[in-house]
């Protein structure tokens, strides 16, 4: 144990039964509270250091510093002064480095191989010892900062959080710009932005006011020792570094502020209510959780719920509670409502229900059963959680540290001790009228200002005296009742005994022209849940643009039409999801696995026989069309991707096309149409988990008495990706877009889908990928989105290089692609065989990987039977292909793959409207 860190030996952090991990918490000398944790399974390791300042602490004269500081950061120290010196290090051994910064907290984090660890904190830790802030890189990440101002111009979520922000007390933090733009980061008379930089860091990233995180397979020891060598330098609390943080005391609100109604216009058609109740802070009650459990009760979606009875009047779609910002002394109760038409037009009489159904909770609903039912979900999801992969556990847990005590830094999230009766009587009786702000988002709202920033049009108002009376009365047909003891939670809480222990690959049980049947009981995650795969092949769900329409909206329709019946079981840990793809519909189920199949069985017979209400299908079809519709403002580069899919693969098709096919479709031309649908008809299913044989033949018998499997003729075949001509001249697909930014991409296709293609374009992405985004968006500047991407479909491989940009043109930036694609290949031509030999370690390790849960084997099994890979062996396969390609032969296919026979698309948007 290293001797300048101490470890309090009582604290025990409290851990999942089935955790086997061990966490460790230590401080070392310079006051850095770090948690370690000893993964042993794990292949890679990671760190986080998250420090307790964001934008709530930025200077009023340079407003969105704190985030600027992040990026900066990043880009070059005493020690390792180059900008990508840690990015190019991570790269070659397999991992990748984040950051973000919030209102309150900024939060960095890697991970990498694990062997790399040490060196990889070396790294990590000079980010925050001597940054350079160099003016270079200073004015060119200014230039970055703009961009990414620029890219959410348009972002709906972005421009209501300034309406938020401009209707809030000026003279609390939050209103304040937190990204920051050229216009706020500038020298000016408080000094030069490189000399702010440097205040902020000394004054706030010191070693007493962050947490650091490390993981891996490493001893607790060897992690202490690794947390002690190169962190316990990091600067303390000094004579200028105040040890206590300023206190926000002003509230977020004004009396003024409250008892309001906003109305604000969105960019896109919507049509959207949000109740905001203010609070106070809720960390304090971390372990009771007042405000989830009252959100619990107020976003129940069963029978005679608050949701159940308004959609039924026609006024909404869809109802949540309990999400709203949050901070050390505010918390916002947020009510998200999706309107209908109707639902608009009674927007206080919508408003009356939830105030009325609120005053319900208060007199009936603070009831101990109640919230025991919640705690044993809670404790069902903590003591069979999925392992989180260490890059993404050590962000979580760094936060954490800052907001539970040591014992909770794992548990907090899911602490529920027992009903705080006071606290839930103390926020229900601020849930009032007189202390909401009511917000509509909709098309016709009325407004008469509008947000320097975003330039979102906005009004605000008082309530009026007449609208506060309607709102603490109950409507006269009030009919809204509270949930009752839900049916669904079950006592099977240990998973059903293992009936052949080596047996790890799945069996089909069945295989004929109507039914592919899958089986494999788990033998490595020992856990009572499973998932559940029903693919409905129907040739006839792709057959046109209005067919695949009118699937989407029936799988709409359907989990509509069921969510009142099952949202019990939802609640209790059993999920259902309904969706189209490109041979059919796919029935989902994951969760616990005793009500599974009885859940699997109800959905199944309702699929053939549920008949939709008009009303309901008005409003479901009329939200999907309006949202394909409005396609064309999607971000650029989102839509490039759209675009390339669609080139590429059959059985897809455009969001527009698809509006313009089912937009004139009355009712009864879409029921016959669905009504065509399963005419032809093969069921290819996949049952895993804790399952066993037994069970795997119950779901045989319930597939043949819920489909109508006597209509199969032939097994439909897969459909196959689309063949680009190799030395065919580029093709070039242009796609209209009314956003701001320019985007283009390039796309490579492989020869074959054999896994030497596969694992050969898997080496060109990790050997390109630091240099593309180095020089796109750190060199050239040319937007803050930009890169390249493995992109393979159905095995056939592929790389995309890709960039959006606020300013340049879409030909200037595919010649921009091409540059850099042809000096990324210059550059692979000076690689030495040592570079080459790790780069092939580093992906072998990668590809030799575990299944880190059993959703992710489920989902790669799942895709391999979808594929017809029923060896399930495709990473064994690409080992040994990595294993024969040798240096020269690999860049002579990348110089034939990129430019001597290229088989490639360019995309590029058009604009329009402007």
């Amino acid at each position: 144990m290293a001797s300048s860190s101490t470890v309090d030996e009582v604290v025990h952090i409290v851990r999942s039964p089935r955790d086997k991990r061990d966490y460790r918490a230590i401080t070392l000398n310079n006051g850095l509270r770090a948690v370690l944790v000893h993964a042993p399974d794990s292949h890679k390791a990671a760190a986080a250091f998250a420090v307790n300042a964001g934008h709530f602490d930025d200077p009023v004269h340079t407003q969105g510093l704190a985030h600027f500081l992040e990026h900066l950061l990043f880009l070059g120290n005493e020690k390792y002064p180059s900008p990508s010196a840690f990015s190019d290090f991570l790269n070659a051994y397999g991992g990748q480095q984040n950051a973000w910064t919030g209102t309150e907290y900024a939060n960095y984090y890697f991970d990498c191989q694990a062997h790399a660890l040490e060196r990889a904190l070396d790294y990590f830790s000079a980010m925050f010892k001597q940054p350079l802030f160099a003016q270079e890189w200073i004015d060119k990440e200014l230039q970055s900062i703009e961009s990414e101002f620029r890219l959410k111009q348009q972002d709906e979520l972005r421009r209501l959080y300034q309406v938020h922000k401009t209707t809030s007390n000026p003279e609390h933090p939050f209103c304040k710009f937190s990204v920051g733009n050229l216009t706020t980061l500038k020298d000016d008379d408080n000094g030069t932005l490189a000399d702010k930089l440097r205040h902020f860091f000394n004054q706030y990233y010191t070693a007493d006011n962050a947490s650091l995180v490390i993981a891996g397979p490493q001893s607790l020891d060897a992690l202490a020792e690794l947390a002690d060598k190169h962190f316990n330098d990091i600067a303390g609390c000094g004579d200028n570094r105040p040890s206590q943080r300023k206190v926000v005391e002003v509230p977020l609100y004004l009396p003024e502020q409250l008892g309001v109604k906003l109305q604000v216009k969105p960019v896109k058609p919507a049509r959207r209510l949000i109740i905001t109740l203010p609070l106070p802070a809720i960390d304090d009650d971390y372990a009771h959780k007042t405000t989830s459990f009252i959100a619990h009760l107020l976003g129940y979606e069963g029978p005679n719920s608050l949701y159940a009875c308004l959609r039924k009047k026609g006024y909404i779609n869809s109802l949540s509670a309990g999400g709203g910002i949050s901070g050390s002394n505010f918390k916002d109760f947020n009510i998200n409502i999706q309107l209908t038409e109707t639902g608009e037009q009674n927007l206080i009489s919508v408003a009356q229900w939830v105030f009325s159904y609120l005053n319900l909770i208060q007199q009936h609903g603070i009831e101990d059963w109640r919230y025991a039912e919640r705690r044993v979900n809670s404790e069902l999801s903590f003591n069979y959680q999925e392992a989180t992969p260490v890059g993404e556990l050590v962000s979580q847990l760094a936060i954490n540290a800052h907001h539970y005590p040591v014992a909770d830094t794992v548990y907090g999230d899911y602490r529920m001790d027992c009903l705080n009766n006071i606290r839930a009587t103390e926020l229900l009786n601020l849930m009032r009228p007189e202390r909401a702000r009511i917000t509509l988002v909709s098309s016709d709202a009325n407004t008469d200002q509008e947000t320097a920033l975003y330039q979102t049009p906005f009004s605000i108002r008082p309530l009026k005296n007449d609208e506060l009376t309607q709102l603490n009365q109950q409507p006269a047909d009030f009919s809204a009742q509270l949930p009752g003891r839900n049916r669904f939670i079950s006592d099977h809480s240990q998973p059903y005994p293992l009936e052949v222990a080596d047996k790890k690959l799945p069996t089909a049980l069945v295989s004929n022209e109507a039914l592919d049947l899958w089986h494999l009981q788990d033998p490595d995650f020992r856990v009572p849940k499973g998932h559940i795969y029903l693919n409905l092949q129907a040739p006839a769900v792709t057959a046109s643009a209005e067919n695949f329409g009118c699937s989407r909206i029936w799988a709409e329709l359907m989990i509509d039409a069921l969510n009142e019946d099952l949202y019990d079981a939802e609640v209790a840990g059993l999920h259902f999801n309904i969706y189209p793809t490109q041979t059919g519909i796919t029935i989902h189920t994951t969760g616990l696995s005793a009500g599974q199949l009885p859940l699997l069985s109800y959905l199944m017979r309702q699929a053939w026989s549920v008949r939709f209400e008009r009303q309901r299908w008005q409003a479901v079809s009329q939200q999907l069309i309006n949202n394909w519709r409005s396609a064309h403002q999607h971000q650029p580069l989102n839509m490039l991707f759209s675009e390339l899919n669609l080139a590429l693969q059959q059985g897809l098709f455009r969001l527009s096309d698809m509006a313009a096919a089912c937009s004139p479709l009355s009712y009864t031309h879409f029921a016959r149409t669905v009504s065509t649908l399963f005419d032809s008809l093969h069921i290819s299913a996949f049952i895993h988990g804790d399952w066993q044989r037994q069970h795997a033949d119950q779901l045989h018998t319930l597939i043949h008495a819920n489909t109508p499997l006597k209509s199969v003729s032939v097994k439909p075949q897969r459909q196959q990706i689309k063949r680009l001509i190799e030395a065919a001249p580029s093709q070039i697909i242009t796609v209209p877009t009314e956003h701001d930014d320019h985007a283009a991409l390039c796309y490579f296709q492989g020869p074959s889908d054999s896994p030497s293609d596969q694992v050969a374009m898997m080496l060109l992405q990790q050997l390109i990928h630091q240099f593309v985004f180095d020089q796109l968006r750190t060199q050239r500047q040319l937007g803050y989105m930009a890169g390249s991407q493995y992109f393979g479909l159905q095995r056939i491989p592929g790389i995309i290089i890709f960039v959006q940009s606020p300013s340049t043109q879409p030909s200037d930036l595919q010649t921009h692609i091409l540059d850099v694609t042809r000096a990324a290949a210059d550059k692979l031509n000076t690689l030495s065989l040592k570079e080459w030999s790790h780069t092939k370690s580093v992906l072998e390790q990668q590809l030799a990987v575990d299944d880190r849960s059993l959703r992710v084997r489920s989902q790669r099994l799942w895709g391999a039977i979808q594929l017809g890979d029923t060896r399930f062996d495709r990473a064994k396969q690409l080992r040994a292909a990595l294993a024969n390609w040798q240096l020269d032969e690999w860049l002579s296919y990348v110089n034939r793959l990129l430019f001597e026979q290229p088989a490639s698309l360019q995309l590029q948007t058009r604009a329009i409207g402007r």
